[in-house]
C-alpha cells in the first residue's frame, strides 16, 4: 500500500520508470494481487474465521437454478 500511495502522491511522475516508485510499485503489484484484490481475500478469510460467507459463489448460484 505504500508504494501504491508513493504513486499516487507524485501524480504523472508516479507511473514514468524513471522514477524508483514507479519501478517499485511494478515489482510489488502482482505480489500484492497473486491471489485475488485484498477485498476479496478478506471476504474469504471473514469466511473462514467466522464461517459466514458475506458472498455466494457463482457456482452455487447457477447450479440453484437448475
Amino acid at each position: 500500500e505504500a508504494v501504491s500511495l508513493g504513486r499516487e502522491l507524485l501524480g504523472g511522475n508516479g507511473i514514468l520508470a524513471d522514477f524508483l516508485v514507479a519501478k517499485a510499485f511494478c515489482d510489488l503489484e502482482p505480489v500484492y494481487t497473486y491471489e485475488g484484490t485484498y477485498e476479496i481475500n478478506s471476504l474469504v478469510t471473514g469466511r473462514e474465521v467466522t464461517g459466514v460467507a458475506a458472498f455466494k459463489s457463482a457456482a452455487l448460484k447457477q447450479h440453484s437454478r437448475m
